[in-house]
């Protein structure tokens, strides 16, 4: 029964003395929606069922289209509105919400260029308005698509600006995206895929081989699985591999695929990289040869977590240390209750 007692006050102290140690970062509530957003659809829209701005345009015209802006509080609202040109993100997931993203080469005419839009409006309370967009067509015929997206998000006022420097807290700000495209003409323009440089590097503290995928049409890559598999250059035996469905890419856009080196320290040498990719509709098969040198793997196996290969880090040794010490206090806290019974 003691037995049992000293072990409840073990785990009591431990716990204890555990959470004085961890520290966890404030999460403020989330913000109720303030305001909504919502298409208003022209004439010229292609598929009246879209909730986005899927436009059959002429070269050389000016088109103004709308949104209508709702705020159904009590307080009036500012709101920021940016026109962004759609671009994919290294989660293999097109993103409207970048104001300076980098474009790829293959990209002639962004939608930023030629989308103009009034950057901060207030909703009064109670109300709605509508908020206009032009939209300057390029004057030179195109037979592709032009894909962005307008982006709203709530102004924080000058209190909210001063409350997050000063207080460690993460707010959750809401916000909107509507999605526009473009097209001349009817015709269908086939998206591809072409692999790029393939590097070692670094994501969160775990060592990765990126591909750089591309896709310089103009058009969208939709429902893409990719499975990329690395090999040493003169071998056949597979060292690590990668599979994601579900992908999207942007039209003229890029980003890098990652494989994950698992927990295993990068070693020079000569590796090969080959992706099986399809959208269902069309297949590719990429390959290329990349190196791994011998100062960026020791640069990288250095920062890296969890490897088992290297030396043990100082944040290893630091938790060791805390635990031995922790262990030393109960003990000799146990060792004087005990000693407290007996007398």
């Amino acid at each position: 029964m003691k037995r049992g007692l000293d072990m409840k006050r073990f785990s009591y102290l431990f716990l204890l003395i555990a959470s004085m140690i961890i520290v966890m970062p404030k999460l403020a509530d989330a913000n109720e929606m303030n305001f909504s957003v919502k298409a208003i659809l022209p004439e010229n829209q292609r598929d009246q069922t879209h909730t986005y701005f899927d436009l059959n345009v002429v070269p050389g015209t000016t088109q103004v289209i709308e949104v209508e802006l709702k705020n159904e509080t009590d307080n009036d609202v500012t709101v920021q509105t940016v026109a962004n040109t759609a671009v994919t993100n290294d989660n293999g997931i097109v993103e409207y919400t970048n104001e300076k993203p980098k474009l790829d080469k293959s990209l002639a005419i962004p939608f930023s260029k030629i989308a103009s839009v009034q950057s901060d409006i207030t909703i009064p309370k109670q109300s709605s308005l509508q908020l206009p967009v032009t939209l300057k067509i390029p004057e030179k015929s195109f037979d592709v698509v032009i894909l962005g997206g307008l982006y709203f998000k709530e102004k924080e006022t000058d209190q909210e600006t001063k409350k997050s420097k000063d207080d460690v807290q993460i707010e959750n700000k809401f916000s909107y995206t509507i999605g526009v495209l473009l097209a001349e003409s009817p015709e269908t323009v086939l998206p591809d895929l072409v692999l790029n440089d393939v590097k070692a590097t670094q994501k969160v503290g775990r060592n990765v081989v990126t591909a750089n995928l591309q896709n310089p049409k103009a058009a969208l890559l939709s429902n893409l699985t990719v499975d990329a598999k690395v090999y040493e250059a003169e071998s056949n035996q597979l060292l690590h591999e990668e599979k994601q469905t579900s992908l999207r890419m942007a039209p003229n856009s890029n980003f890098n695929y990652s494989v994950s080196w698992g927990n295993e320290a990068f070693k020079t040498g000569d590796y090969r990289i080959e992706i099986t990719a399809t959208d269902g509709n069309q297949n590719w098969h990429l390959k290329k040869d990349f190196k791994i040198k011998g100062e960026e793997a020791k640069k990288y196996n250095d920062s890296a977590v969890h490897i088992a290969q290297k030396s043990t880090p100082w944040t290893y040794w630091l938790m060791g240390g805390i635990i031995i010490v922790l262990l030393i206090v109960i003990a000799f806290l146990i060792l004087k209750n005990k000693k407290k019974k007996s007398n």
